[in-house]
């Protein structure tokens, strides 16, 4: 019986082949489950990347995502499976500049934006990054960083210490571009209608930067020049972000290398106003919550022009004059509340309301971007 049994089983076996024209079965690889961008970004640091057998940025993309799938690059990988005018995303491949990209085209908060970039190294490796963007996600982006050598086939965690935003009301991202070798974190801050591109540049090896690039800082530039001495006055060139009136929403400082020349910026809903400035004649004033600069303005005569920021935005001005009268040997006070003259005593008042002068506040400067930029 039991020879029968074994020669049925040889039967089976037999006409399982013939009718699938003598193929085996494939036992398919089980993958692994979804991540989200947050799981990625916690820990994708921790693990070297073997057996990586191209240096083409597809194929790192897809090792990548052999070791930590996410749903972009499985949208990704799918959708270049198709004719271009049959894609449902919109995904872009330049192998030519070893750049990749991905974006569902959607406004929903869950959805998930990657680039992935390739750069050559000087030492014949090469240096593979790729970035994930979730307005929903608790690090929304950020970008993984691996050296590639060719050599071991491996993709070795290259952490970078890059530009991260101190305040709560923007939208930091970072990219890469196909026509150039630039990494920007673009710094976009709702209040403002506007963003800072903080710009890094390849060196061959590695990164150099950040440096800031904003439009606004050059359109302020004429309105710099009636205000202010600007005489033999160099560009503008380091900022900082500091807050007033303590709302939660920056101010621009804008700085010469020699810190000769200086302004303070209220940037509301695309407006961008000079709130204060410092030249060869005047200086900066602090209070809490208010922004003036003093200076003199002729023989015998002082100015001081103070602005009160609340939510970011001018709520009044306070102005005095200060002048020698040479009949009365003595001075003279003018009090200007926007063009409204105020008595003296009025004046004074205000300018008592604004508590004690504060300190300049120490500052860390960072750099502007000099000269022609790129469009990012």
């Amino acid at each position: 019986m039991k020879k029968y049994i074994f020669v049925i089983g040889l039967l089976c076996l037999f006409l399982y082949a013939c009718n699938n024209n003598g193929k085996q079965a494939v036992v398919k690889e089980e993958s692994k489950p979804i991540l989200t961008i947050d799981q990625v970004n916690e820990s994708w640091q921790t693990t070297t990347i073997n057996g990586v057998e191209s240096s083409n940025v597809l194929e790192l993309v897809k090792a990548f995502h052999k070791q930590w799938p996410t749903k972009s690059v499985a949208a990704l990988l799918e959708d270049l499976k198709l004719p271009e005018d049959q894609r449902q995303y919109i995904t872009e491949y330049y192998p030519e500049f070893a750049f990749m990209s991905f974006a569902e085209g959607s406004d929903d908060a869950d959805a998930e934006q990657m680039e992935a970039r390739l750069w050559q190294r000087s030492n014949g490796h090469q240096l593979f990054g790729i970035t994930f963007f979730q307005p929903s996600a608790a690090v929304k982006s950020f970008v993984a960083f691996y050296d590639y050598d060719p050599a071991s086939k491996t993709l070795t965690p290259e952490p970078k210490d890059l530009y991260t935003s101190s305040y709560a009301n923007t939208e930091l991202g970072y990219h890469f571009t196909q026509e150039s070798d630039d990494l920007v974190a673009n710094e976009y801050f709702f209040h403002w209608w506007a963003a800072l591109r903080h710009i890094y540049t390849w060196n061959g090896m590695d990164f150099d930067g950040p440096m800031m690039d904003y439009d606004g800082v050059a359109d302020i530039m004429d309105e710099f020049d009636q205000q202010y001495m600007t005489y033999e006055m160099g560009d503008f060139s380091k900022y900082t972000l500091i807050d007033i009136d303590e709302d939660g929403e920056p101010e621009l400082w804008i700085s010469t290398e020699d810190e000769e020349y200086q302004a303070v910026l209220s940037i509301v809903e695309g407006a961008v106003t000079i709130v204060a400035g410092k030249d060869f004649k005047r200086h900066l004033i602090f209070y809490k919550g208010v922004v003036g600069d003093a200076g003199g303005c002729g023989t015998g005569c002082f100015y001081v022009h103070y602005t009160k920021l609340k939510d970011s935005a001018t709520e009044f001005t306070l102005g005095i004059m200060e002048s020698y009268n040479f009949e009365t040997d003595d001075l003279d006070y003018e009090y200007y509340k926007g063009e409204e003259l105020l008595t003296e005593a009025e004046g004074q008042a205000l300018l008592d309301s604004f508590g004690e002068v504060l300190e300049e506040p120490v500052v860390e400067w960072r750099l502007i971007l000099l000269g022609e930029e790129e469009e990012y």
